[in-house]
């Protein structure tokens, strides 16, 4: 795996900076040598990630090792985290001295840095495909026993087309914005790994001080993150300040306003800067389609085209592909990047599923251009009085004068529509009223205090609040 050779080419170079500490790519390939040593082959472990050097050493010592990682998520629950023991059966259990979490029928083997190493007191029996690198979650919380099966092709396919459209290289560097257990943080840390660049480990937020200092110190080349990123970094005027290091910045991870796409495409022309619009999905290694810089204000709103070695298309109802222009139709993708299977217990990591195409669940339209535009989740769609309704159109409609919303279908069949603001709802209802066919009556406005959040920073649309 090129990743890991790599780490002998770039060996001088600087790999990784945490706490003022320097560590070069030949220490993170002699640091993780020694740490494979200790682990048996063909073995599953959890690693409970933090922006810390041993969870990036944990990493690249399992891929060495030829065993499997299931990247967990840094607040994980006990309960949870005992449910995931329960159907996956780790050989190990890797996290930070300061997490109280309990382990049943762990026992501490060693400790590692600033780690400890857990090892199961079981006898375990696991066939794992050879194949097989990482488990990673989607969106939905941790304790969702569905987790992706992702290959080393997956793995090598989503770094070489992301290094191709974003054109990185040795000079670049970035601090961590997001998890390493969400794969949009993955790949942005396997990418910079892969070119030689360099990864400022960063805990702070961003709306912290320190987080800006560390970014102007180490003269970062790009920021990533996902839309609730941006409108809290909008929020403290973020781009008032000295961004004169960075070159580009990447969004993925859900729509994001247009206001503010704009606007961010507007600081980026005056200063010469870029900025790529992503779409992707755990399933697919990360990403599927970006929008070429020379298009972003052009095309604002699309999810643009096909990564390198990808390819989109659109099916109707009949399963049948769509060639006409501005027709809407569901979304498909293909790619060596589209991941290996789903895995709910250990019984599924014996096999590789070469999937090849994925059914993204959205529903879209292709340009004249061939540029794709989202129209909503397949699951999005409601029917009222024989209407059929997006109800992401109606999130869109209300975010256009500054409304964030979540819509919902209740059991009473009407659209629950959830608001942070304390705004005047009838303006609210009037204004969806002139856009939407059905009577008002169908709607309902309920205001919550703050929009409860996964933990990749989206909306998470299963929390109870919604119910």
């Amino acid at each position: 795996m090129r990743l890991l050779t790599n780490l002998k080419k770039f060996k001088k170079n600087t790999a990784i900076i945490v706490k003022n500490n320097y560590i070069s790519f030949g220490e993170l390939d002699k640091q993780s040598d020694k740490l494979a040593k200790k682990f048996n082959k063909k073995n599953l472990a959890f690693l409970i990630c933090e922006n810390e050097i041993e969870s990036i050493l944990f990493y690249l010592s399992y891929l060495k090792n030829k065993c499997v990682l299931v990247l967990l998520e840094k607040n994980i629950t006990e309960f949870n985290l005992n449910s995931l023991i329960k159907k996956y059966e780790p050989k190990y259990i890797f996290k930070n001295k300061k997490n109280k979490i309990k382990c049943k029928n762990f026992t501490k083997k060693e400790i590692f840095l600033n780690y400890l190493i857990f090892e199961n007191k079981n006898k375990l029996n696991i066939n794992i495909h050879k194949n097989l690198k990482i488990l990673i979650s989607t969106s939905g919380t941790t304790g969702n026993p569905k987790y992706v099966k992702l290959s080393e092709q997956n793995l090598s396919s989503n770094i070489n087309s992301i290094i191709a459209y974003l054109k990185l290289n040795k000079h670049d560097s970035t601090i961590t914005t997001l998890p390493m257990n969400y794969v949009y943080g993955l790949s942005i840390i396997n990418t910079h790994l892969f070119v030689g660049g360099k990864i400022i480990l960063n805990d702070f937020s961003v709306i912290d001080r320190k987080f800006w200092e560390l970014a102007a110190n180490h003269k970062i080349t790009n920021i990533n993150g996902v839309s609730y990123l941006y409108e809290i970094m909008d929020k403290i005027k973020f781009l008032n300040k000295d961004l004169s290091y960075v070159k580009f910045f990447t969004h993925a991870g859900g729509k994001i306003n247009k206001q503010l796409q704009k606007k961010l495409i507007d600081f980026c022309i005056k200063n010469k800067k870029k900025i790529f619009f992503m779409y992707g999905a755990a399933e697919a290694t990360a990403r599927m389609g970006y929008v070429p810089w020379e298009y972003a204000k052009k095309k604002i709103g699309s999810i643009g085209i096909a990564i390198k070695g990808g390819r989109f298309w659109l099916e109707n109802k009949k399963k049948q592909k769509i060639m006409k222009k501005n027709k809407i139709g569901e979304l498909f993708y293909s790619g060596k990047n589209v991941f290996s299977g789903y895995a709910n217990n250990f019984h599924d990591l014996s096999t590789i599923n070469n999937l090849d195409i994925l059914n993204t669940g959205d529903f879209a339209k292709k340009d004249e251009d061939g540029f794709y535009f989202l129209l909503g989740r397949s699951d999005k769609f409601v029917k009222i009085q024989g209407n059929r309704l997006n109800l992401e159109d109606i999130e869109r409609y209300t975010s256009n004068f500054g409304v964030k919303s979540v819509c919902k279908l209740n059991k009473q069949n009407k659209i629950s529509i959830f608001i942070e603001k304390n705004i005047d709802e009838r303006m609210l209802l009037d204004e969806i009223k002139n856009r939407v066919t059905v009577h008002p009556s169908n709607f309902i406005i309920k205001k919550i205090k703050k929009f409860p959040l996964n933990k990749n920073f989206k909306i998470s649309y299963n929390d109870k609040i919604f119910d």
